[in-house]
C-alpha cells in the first residue's frame, strides 16, 4: 500500500534517473526468510526423515513410531506448516522504504527493530549474491553507514534488478557528500593507465602469464570504467605459490601415503593440519575469485566471489593507507598484492573492502595506486616497490642496522612524496606503504635495548585498524627524531582546511 508523497525539503546533489518509492513501505521478496535460514532447517528435517524411510515403510522390522505412523506423519506435516507460517510472518513484518532524506528498515514480530540511515551518512552500498540467492535471481543490498556494522541496513533479499537500481539511486542521492575529505585529485582510469606506462617500461617486465587481465573490454551494465580484472587461473596459481599453498602441496601426498601404508600417527596430525590450512585457503580462493575492480567517480567498486558474488563500494576518501606487497615466490611471476586500511570498516567488511588487487602485475598495481593516490609520482612508486638505496629521495637505514637486518637494511627507509609519506622494507618479502599526510593518526619512536646499543630507532605511523602497518625500521636515532618532528608538521598542515 502506497502512502502520499511526503512534503519537506528535498535532498541536494544529483538526483536519481528514476523516482524512488518515497514514503511507501515495501516488502522484501517472499523467499527472503527461506534464504536466510529456512532452507537449512528444512534440509535438516529432510535428512532426518530420509534416515527413517526404511523403517517407516517396512523395509526394517523395527517401527520407530510403534504403530503410530499416522500420528508421526501428522506431526511432520505440522512442523512443515509451522515453518511455512513462520517464514510468512517474518516476511510480512519485514519492510523498507526510501524517503526524501533516508532509507529505513523495520523487522521483527516480538522483538522489533527499526533502522534508519540518512543519505548524508551513507558510506557505501554493496550488493551480494550468495549461491542460493543466485539460483532464485535474488540479491542482498547492504547500506553501510558511518556508525559501523550495527547501524547498517541489510535488505535481504530483493530481485537482482531491484537491488541494482536501488543501489545506483542511493549512491546518486548520497553523492553530494561523497567527495568530502578526498585526498589529492581523482583521475580517470584511462589517465591512470597512461601515467604509469613510462615508469613500468623502465623496469624489467615480468614474463607474461596465460590469461592475464587486460584493462580494456566492454563496460559493465551498472557503469564505471574497468581498472583491472584478475583471471581465476592467476588467483589459483598465486595461491599455490604462497606459504599455505606449498604446505598443502606437500601435506596432501604425505597424507595419502600415510593412509595407504596405514600409519595412524601420521594421519592423526597430518589430517587436521591439512584440513585447517586447506579450509582457510579455500575460503580465500572462493572470496577472491572473479575479481574485478571498477572506477566510479569518487568510488572504487570491487566485484568478487565464486559462490557468493559480492559488489563492494569503497569511497576513495575513506582509504587511510595503501600497501603493495610481494612474497618471495611471486618474484618468479612479478606479481603484487594491494591492501588498504579503510576507515569505518568493521570485521565483516574488512575481508571485502581491504583488498583492491589480490594478485596482479606491477603495471596493474601502479594503475590502482594512481587512482587511490594520484599525487604519488610513478618513479617514486616503482622505487618503493622494487628499489634499494637512496634513489628517488629515499632515506635508508644507517650502518647500525646491519646487525639487526643484514639482508634488508639497504632497502628499508622512507621518502616524502607530494601528499603522502612512502615507507618500504623487506628484501625477501617486499612491501611498500603509502600514507597520506592528512591520514596519519599519530606517530611514535620505538627503540629496544639492542637498537639503543646500535644507535638506531624505528618510527611507527599509526593508521586506522586494518592490514596495513606502517613502520620505518632501524633509522639512525637522529634521523628517526627528525622524521617524527617533520611528519607532525606535515600532517598538521595537510589537515588544515583549504
Amino acid at each position: 500500500m502506497n502512502s502520499p508523497q511526503p512534503t519537506g525539503p528535498q535532498p541536494t546533489g544529483p538526483q536519481p534517473s528514476s523516482p524512488l518509492p518515497s514514503g511507501g513501505w515495501t516488502h522484501l521478496h517472499p523467499l527472503s526468510p527461506l534464504l536466510r535460514g529456512g532452507i537449512a532447517f528444512v534440509a535438516v528435517v529432510a535428512y532426518v526423515l530420509s534416515q527413517q524411510l526404511d523403517a517407516l515403510f517396512g523395509a526394517r522390522p523395527d517401527d520407530p513410531t510403534h504403530g503410530h505412523l499416522g500420528w508421526a506423519a501428522l506431526a511432520v506435516l505440522l512442523v512443515l506448516v509451522a515453518i511455512v507460517a513462520g517464514a510468512w510472518v517474518s516476511w510480512r513484518f519485514s519492510r523498507y522504504r526510501v524517503t526524501a532524506s533516508l532509507v529505513e528498515l523495520r523487522t521483527g514480530v516480538v522483538f522489533r527493530q527499526h533502522r534508519q540511515v540518512p543519505f548524508d551518512r551513507i558510506q557505501a552500498v554493496d550488493v551480494g549474491r550468495p549461491l542460493l540467492a543466485r539460483l532464485t535471481g535474488l540479491s542482498e543490498l547492504v547500506v553501510q553507514s558511518a556508525g559501523g556494522k550495527d547501524s547498517h541496513v541489510r535488505l535481504a533479499f530483493l530481485t537482482d534488478g531491484t537491488a541494482q537500481r536501488l543501489r545506483d539511486q542511493l549512491l546518486a542521492l548520497a553523492r553530494g557528500d561523497d567527495g568530502a575529505g578526498t585526498v589529492g585529485t581523482v583521475v580517470p582510469a584511462a589517465e591512470a593507465r597512461d601515467v604509469v606506462d613510462d615508469a613500468v617500461d623502465a623496469q624489467a617486465q615480468p614474463r607474461s602469464q596465460p590469461g592475464s587481465a587486460h584493462p580494456g573490454g566492454s563496460l559493465p551494465a551498472t557503469g564505471g570504467s574497468r581498472v583491472v580484472k584478475v583471471p581465476n587461473a592467476r588467483i589459483l596459481q598465486a595461491a599455490a605459490y604462497s606459504g599455505p599453498g606449498l604446505v598443502i602441496l606437500l601435506a596432501v601426498p604425505a597424507l595419502a601415503i600415510s593412509v595407504a601404508l596405514g600409519v595412524p600417527e601420521m594421519i592423526a596430525w597430518l589430517g587436521p593440519m591439512t584440513l585447517a590450512v586447506g579450509s582457510g585457503h579455500l575460503k580465500r580462493l572462493t572470496r577472491e575469485g572473479n575479481f574485478e575492480l571498477l572506477h566510479e567517480g569518487h568510488r572504487l567498486r570491487v566485484r568478487h566471489g565464486l559462490t557468493d558474488l559480492r559488489a563492494t563500494t569503497v569511497p576513495l576518501h575513506r582509504i587511510q593507507a595503501v600497501q603493495l606487497s610481494q612474497p618471495l615466490p611471486w618474484r618468479l611471476t612479478g606479481w603484487w598484492r594491494i591492501q588498504v586500511n579503510v576507515a569505518g570498516a568493521v570485521h565483516d567488511d574488512k575481508e571485502t573492502q581491504t583488498v583492491l588487487l589480490p594478485v596482479g602485475t606491477l603495471a596493474e598495481a601502479l594503475r590502482v595506486l594512481a587512482l587511490v593516490l594520484p599525487d604519488v609520482p610513478p618513479p617514486t612508486a616503482v622505487e618503493a616497490a622494487v628499489g634499494a638505496g637512496t634513489g628517488s629521495g629515499f632515506v635508508v637505514s644507517g650502518r647500525g642496522a646491519r646487525l639487526l637486518d643484514p639482508l634488508g637494511w639497504r632497502r628499508q627507509g622512507y621518502a616524502v612524496a607530494p601528499g603522502c609519506l612512502v615507507a618500504r622494507r623487506g628484501r625477501l618479502y617486499r612491501s611498500a606503504q603509502f600514507v597520506p599526510h592528512a591520514r596519519v593518526q599519530s606517530l611514535k619512536v620505538e627503540q629496544g635495548p639492542v637498537q639503543r646499543l646500535r644507535g638506531v630507532a624505528s618510527v611507527r605511523l599509526v593508521s586506522t585498524p586494518g592490514p596495513v602497518s606502517v613502520v620505518v625500521p632501524h633509522l639512525d636515532q637522529d634521523e628517526a627524531l627528525r622524521l617524527l618532528d617533520e611528519q607532525v608538521l606535515r600532517s598538521r598542515h595537510a589537515r588544515r582546511p583549504v
